[in-house]
């Protein structure tokens, strides 16, 4: 059971993290890599574009609708981004309401990633399980294999982050 912990304002969370990658960017001079996850996903699409290097978006609560101010603004940036899935989103009933959730996010990241790559934008969404990294629940940082997930988040960013 996850306790009610209030209210969730997105765009006071947004605001919050932009705070965070100025204060990044005037101590190092470098531009953030924004890693995001659950509902924090969708706060990562309304941060401003000014101090972002990339995206990685671990099994996000969604991907901004093609064509929004949210999509074009991450174009216009030239940000790379990469979505994360586990491997527990097609073995559910269909019945279950998180399955059906799950899959429609996934499904909604991939026409959202061949529309980004369409018009001149650089996104990648990986399912785990088609890499052989195998056996991923949504909090795929806590697994046993969550060190072979971050190497292949690290080579994503070398491969694809300025």
């Amino acid at each position: 059971m996850t306790p009610n912990t209030g209210s969730f304002d997105q765009a006071v969370a947004a605001a919050a993290m932009d705070e965070v990658m100025q204060d990044v960017y005037d101590m190092t001079g470098q531009k953030s890599i924004y890693v995001t996850h659950s509902q924090g996903g969708r706060v990562g699409w309304d941060v401003d574009t000014e101090n972002v290097a990339a995206i990685v978006a671990i099994e996000p609560g969604g991907t901004p609708e093609i064509g929004s101010e949210q999509y074009t603004k991450f174009l216009e940036a030239d940000i790379p981004i990469v979505i994360y899935f586990g491997d527990y989103i097609d073995n559910g009933p269909e019945d279950i309401q998180s399955t059906s959730f799950w899959r429609g996010i996934r499904d909604t990241a991939v026409e959202f990633a061949e529309s980004y790559n369409a018009d001149g934008g650089n996104c990648t969404v990986v399912n785990l399980p088609d890499v052989g990294i195998t056996g991923n629940s949504h909090f795929m940082f806590q697994e046993e294999n969550s060190e072979e997930i971050a190497d292949h988040v690290e080579n994503w960013i070398q491969e694809n982050v300025q």
